[in-house]
């Protein structure tokens, strides 16, 4: 991974099936035109991962809780970027899978024993939709897999410090979560600090996982525009990739 600048979660590095990165905007990857998506934004990455930029999967995603399902023989990747989802799950090796993102909370997760992977886009309503539970579920429904080996990677996303919401976000928040206080705090005029990492830990949390298997970068896109793209901070901007692959 020399050729580009990208982050990684030891609990993930370590694993010898597996390939996976966090890139930032540093190394110029997932750059907007006037925030407009490019078909070969995402070709560095396949080139340092030896795959044909076809084996690359993203989507449109639409911060709902659908969830693409990749096989043996996925169809052009051109086409799968056009499916409405915020989820990808495979058990191929050789293909990889990736999420976008600018703020909203990107999680990849692993399998050891199905040899399955996911990568989940969390934004606020994809969050409050549980999408990295189903994400998981549905891998075990699918794949055989078991939650409680399931390894959680989190990759940079906003942080409580950063990330303030009124009560369109909050009054769903807190009918979903029964531990909301943990994940949120009251600032004035009827507004709240909200943390997306901590409501996607208590769903993987529910879902099985240990806690020790649930890793996250604990960087906030917003704190470091230096660093990352951020909507809030910026506006209309790049994208970073959260991706895994299986090894072939």
């Amino acid at each position: 991974m020399a050729k580009i600048h990208y982050l990684s979660i030891p609990a993930l590095e370590n694993v010898s099936a597996l390939r996976h990165a966090f890139t930032t905007r540093q190394s110029g990857l997932g750059a907007r035109i006037n925030g407009i998506k490019r078909p070969g934004d995402w070709n560095s990455i396949a080139e340092v991962f030896g795959i044909d930029p076809d084996r690359l999967i993203t989507v449109n995603q639409v911060h709902g809780d659908t969830i693409v399902e990749v096989g043996e023989d996925p169809p052009a990747a051109a086409q799968l970027r056009q499916a409405q989802a915020d989820a990808i799950i495979t058990n191929i090796p050789g293909i990889a899978i990736g999420v976008e993102t600018a703020d909203c909370v990107p999680i990849l997760l692993y399998d050891p024993g199905a040899g399955a992977i996911a990568a989940v886009h969390a934004g606020w309503k994809s969050t409050l939709k549980r999408i990295v539970q189903k994400a998981a579920i549905r891998m075990r429904d699918v794949y055989g897999s078991d939650p409680h080996e399931m390894i959680a990677a989190i990759g940079p996303a906003i942080g409580p410090e950063c990330y303030e919401v009124d009560e369109t976000v909050m009054g769903p928040a807190r009918s979903e979560f029964p531990l909301w206080k943990k994940a949120s705090s009251p600032r004035e005029h009827g507004r709240w600090s909200l943390d997306l990492v901590c409501l996607n830990r208590f769903q993987l949390a529910d879902t099985g996982l240990a806690s020790k298997n649930i890793h996250a970068l604990g960087l906030c896109t917003s704190c470091r525009s230096d660093l990352f793209y951020s909507f809030r901070a910026e506006g209309r901007t790049g994208r970073m990739l959260s991706v895994i692959m299986l090894k072939p």
